[in-house]
């Protein structure tokens, strides 16, 4: 191998390394597009779980502005609505502070 030719498998090397890491954020921000996680579009996320026994989960699932309580488990699953002005940590907060009072 002469010089020039090692020079340039280097620089090819390089170019490559170099293609790789700045691919990574363009990946990532695909990754956000497509899993609607961006902006105010509605998309379906998990929030929070809590096992309550060895059988029955607590979850709050997000869609959009809206949050649902969904326990799982047990005899039958149950799904409690919540308005879009509140959210369960808001309400949990304020029930804390009339049982102290």
């Amino acid at each position: 191998m002469t010089l020039h030719e090692c020079a340039n498998a280097i620089a090819a090397l390089i170019f490559i390394v170099v293609l790789i890491f700045c691919s990574r954020p363009l990946l990532r921000f695909l990754e956000q597009k497509k899993s609607g996680a961006r902006g105010e579009q509605a998309g379906l996320s998990l929030v929070g779980q809590m096992a309550l026994d060895r059988t029955r989960r607590l979850s709050v699932v997000r869609y959009g502005t809206r949050e649902i309580l969904v326990l799982t488990g047990g005899n039958q699953d149950i799904l409690m609505d919540w308005t879009e002005r509140e959210t369960f940590a808001s309400a949990l907060d304020d029930s804390a502070v009339e049982d102290v009072a």
